[in-house]
């Protein structure tokens, strides 16, 4: 049962004297309004009008519930307009993860952005390179490399990334550009959090085993060893793009590059999402839109 239902009614004509007045202002049928009205009358167990065919009157009892449901409907326009302000001027605390890396070099200064813009916007970051729980920790909205696993979580893409195999320039004078996927094997590889790499071959991907004198979860340490020649590594897109420019490294192999993962922002399912957390996700999608370049897009 809907407690609420008829209090509109009920005060349009306790306000009016008529149905039919009242009807106008509600905008609905003069029978829709009696009907409300009655059924206000039995959930409250008392008569609120009476009714004759010349005059309408308020009850004693009908005078009391006015001036309460009065402050009923001022307390809704108040909560309502409490919303609207706060959709005008978003607030309240935001709880974000994302990887190590990508999170300090990418997100958080996007994220900083933001948050000079709504300085009534708080935010707790937590960087992990795990793939944490967000709803059972509780978090508004993570950022996801990769391909994505099935769930009920929602996903809005901000961007792409494309993995390659690069390598300097002094390393490949010495030891020669592998041409094929079976070369690697000849070759030295720095080697990340797997021992495998990726690649996409006769439309089927790949998965080659590599080995090398240097094995580390860092890609910036990885970046740093290709760059002074000690072998080939596979790295995302952004920690090689600028070295490749700057001619420090040459990527190889680039026909069999993998396919382009998406880069996510995953957030829970909620019927009503905060303003806060809108207005974000559309901050890093419209911040890693105007980026584009042709390296953050899919093939």
């Amino acid at each position: 049962m809907d407690r609420w239902v008829g209090i509109d009614e009920f005060v349009a004509v306790a306000s009016s004297g008529s149905f039919t007045q009242a009807a106008k202002l509600l905008d609905t049928s003069v029978a829709q309004v009696s009907r409300r009205v009655k059924e206000l009358e039995q959930r409250l167990d008392h008569q609120l009008l009476t009714r004759t065919t010349r005059k309408l009157a308020l009850t004693q009892e009908g005078e009391v519930f006015l001036t309460h449901a009065r402050h009923l409907q001022h307390a809704y326009d108040d909560a309502a307009l409490a919303l609207r302000q706060r959709d005008q001027q978003p607030t309240g605390t935001l709880k974000l993860t994302a990887p190590v890396m990508y999170g300090e070099r990418y997100i958080m200064p996007v994220v900083h952005d933001f948050m000079a813009k709504y300085p009534k916007v708080k935010v707790e970051m937590h960087l992990s390179n795990e793939q944490l729980d967000l709803v059972a920790m509780g978090f508004d909205i993570a950022i996801r490399l990769g391909h994505l696993k099935d769930s009920s979580l929602k996903a809005r893409r901000l961007s792409w990334r494309n993995t390659l195999v690069c390598a300097s320039a002094t390393y490949l004078s010495h030891y020669g550009q592998p041409h094929s996927l079976s070369e690697l094997s000849e070759h030295t590889c720095l080697v990340g959090n797997s021992s495998y790499w990726r690649f996409f071959d006769k439309n089927k991907e790949r998965n080659i085993k590599v080995t090398g004198p240097l094995s580390c979860n860092s890609g910036w340490a990885l970046l740093d060893a290709a760059c002074k020649g000690l072998g080939l590594t596979q790295l995302p897109h952004y920690y090689v793009e600028k070295a490749i420019c700057a001619g420090e490294l040459v990527e190889v192999l680039s026909s069999f590059k993998p396919k382009s993962e998406g880069i996510w922002a995953v957030y829970p399912p909620r019927q009503y999402m905060p303003t806060s957390l809108r207005l974000l996700l559309d901050h890093l999608a419209e911040h890693f839109d105007q980026r584009g370049s042709s390296q953050l897009t899919p093939d």
